[in-house]
């Protein structure tokens, strides 16, 4: 299942989730969920506690704050999140520009830098 959600004001602290992938999730109320970068399968797992209010609405809560600053999420950047099943969620960042952010840690990214280190080492005389 795939949703997204834009970044607003209040949140910074803590993130409501969709009710239908509440209702996806069919009953089971899981206490953490795993956040990674999207297209990062050897990132950093962020792991964020989930709680549930009286509603039966559910937030992405205490660790949210630090996902937030270490990928610097801003007001209005777009988040699609991809629920990968074991309670990890893959998110890819969208800023204000309407387009895709790129980390240093990006599998693509770590390709292109692996490629031109390995052409330099071809290049460099022995």
């Amino acid at each position: 299942m795939e949703f997204f959600t834009i970044i607003l004001e209040k949140s910074s602290s803590r993130q409501v989730l969709p009710d239908n992938f509440v209702k996806m999730l069919d009953g089971h109320r899981p206490q953490n969920m795993k956040l990674r970068q999207a297209d990062n399968g050897l990132g950093k797992l962020w792991d964020v506690e989930v709680v549930f209010d009286t509603d039966g609405s559910m937030y992405l809560d205490r660790g949210w704050k630090q996902f937030v600053r270490a990928y610097d999420l801003r007001h209005g950047y777009f988040l699609v999140f991809r629920y990968d099943g074991n309670a990890t969620l893959a998110v890819k960042v969208f800023d204000t520009t309407m387009c895709r952010r790129r980390y240093q840690d990006d599998d693509d990214a770590s390709m292109l830098c692996l490629f031109f280190l390995s052409i330099r080492l071809c290049l460099t005389p022995i």
